[in-house]
């Protein structure tokens, strides 16, 4: 009997846990979505691609999302069976609080520990994979990140394109510019006649250009254009100079660098090891910590939410799923909110990084831990 109680009640949690899921992650992921969606229809690429895409940022959501889903799980798994009297029923026939908990504790451990490799390990790597991907797909087809009849920044520039040809990775209505850096030093003479070298406002305008992305940035051939900007030695007046085609490249640095990692990129013993170094060597390391213990406090968070989704599902009674729908999205407000209160503690040193950013699963926890004894008590 104990055993078809518990299956009873990890199905209804399942059911439950598995619509939440796909709700936040839509939520989380929908910008992207728009984003891949647009890759597809607009850009011409693959669908295969947009789909490997979207497989490789996936459990980067999910870091965020199955928390959520857990408490949402089982605070609507709980209300439905206390909305429906059949909690009432279990009490009734011997079934304890204990006996009514078990089976979603259990659950939501293993969860939890799954977790534990996954946003330590598997995530970073997929990030990993994601922007690979991207920067593979960005070489083939540079003009993804352009749109018609927009500004698109590229490097120090800005620049502005009447129509976009992914086909042949062509402009037409071309406008490059580039605005005075006030922090710069004035360009030496022997660079005076070269606009690309000077710290000052110019614009470059042209009839097409091509385009191709390197790993250290973008070449752009130009074609039936000009180029305005002061003159050096008169600034009242403008100097202008026309060319039938030319070659401009754009440094990029590390955006297109295939070797370059970010915070999310980084497996967590990677991430450790950068601390140590940077602590050694005295250079600021905070970024690193607080993306280190995010991970963990997101693995152990389904088990704090538990302890206060579990005391509110049972004694919720009428309108359970209604409550239970409002305190999930209440605690998670709740959660985000002690987060971010925490990020920024331990960003500007206020706190040790490993001890404040465990704030938002002690609140939770004790919360938790006090309905619990209440329901007990009751």
């Amino acid at each position: 009997m104990i055993k078809k109680l518990h299956f009873y009640i990890i199905k209804e949690f399942f059911a439950a846990f598995g619509f939440g899921l796909a709700v936040f992650s839509t939520l989380l992921l929908l910008d992207q979505i728009f984003n891949l969606i647009d890759l597809f229809l607009s850009k011409g690429v693959s669908f295969f691609l947009v789909f490997k895409l979207f497989f490789f940022i996936l459990p980067n959501i999910l870091m965020l999302a199955i928390p959520m889903a857990a408490l949402f799980g089982v605070l609507i798994a709980y209300g439905r069976l206390s909305e429906d009297n059949e909690i009432t029923a279990m009490k009734a026939n011997g079934t304890d609080y204990a006996s009514l908990s078990m089976p979603i504790v259990i659950t939501v451990c293993v969860v939890s520990f799954f977790l534990l490799f996954f946003n330590h390990l598997w995530s970073p790597k997929m990030h990993t994979n994601f922007r690979n991907l991207y920067e593979e797909i960005l070489i083939k087809r540079p003009l993804v990140t352009f749109a018609e009849k927009s500004i698109v920044k590229l490097g120090g520039y800005q620049i502005y394109a009447n129509k976009v040809n992914n086909s042949d990775n062509s402009l037409s209505g071309v406008s490059i510019y580039k605005f005075e850096d006030k922090n710069k030093k004035p360009a030496s003479d022997k660079n005076s006649q070269n606009p690309q070298k000077q710290n000052a406002s110019w614009r470059i305008a042209a009839s097409s250009a091509s385009v191709k992305v390197y790993s250290n940035g973008a070449s752009l051939i130009l074609y039936n254009g000009y180029w305005q900007f002061a003159n050096p030695s008169d600034i009242n007046k403008m100097i202008h100079m026309t060319f039938q085609s030319y070659s401009f490249f754009i440094p990029l640095g590390e955006t297109v660098n295939g070797h370059s990692s970010s915070l999310r990129e980084m497996q967590s013993p990677e991430l450790l090891k950068t601390i140590r170094e940077y602590r050694e060597k005295k250079f600021p390391y905070s970024a690193y910590e607080i993306e280190f213990w995010m991970r963990w406090i997101f693995a152990l968070a389904p088990i704090s939410f538990i302890l206060i989704a579990l005391p509110v599902g049972i004694m919720s009674g009428k309108g359970g799923k209604t409550i239970g729908f409002a305190m999930s999205l209440g605690v998670i407000l709740f959660y985000y909110m002690l987060l971010i209160i925490s990020m920024n503690l331990a960003e500007r040193a206020y706190a040790p990084a490993f001890l404040i950013m465990w704030l938002p699963n002690a609140a939770t926890t004790g919360i938790g831990l006090f309905l619990c004894v209440k329901m007990v008590k009751r």
